[in-house]
């Protein structure tokens, strides 16, 4: 069995991080606020429910 490199690694606590924060992301309520930002941008006239 080989010993991983540093730059597997490094790749995967990147990978498990990235993971982490998207999870926490979608669960808190930041993701909807900014969805709904991004809504008032894209479409200004149609009014989002905060």
């Amino acid at each position: 069995m080989s010993v991983m490199s540093k730059a597997e690694i490094a790749l995967i606590i990147i990978v498990v991080l990235i993971l982490i924060i998207g999870i926490w992301f979608i669960f808190s309520d930041q993701l909807w606020v900014l969805a709904s930002y991004l809504e008032t941008l894209l479409y200004p006239d149609i009014v989002t429910p905060e």
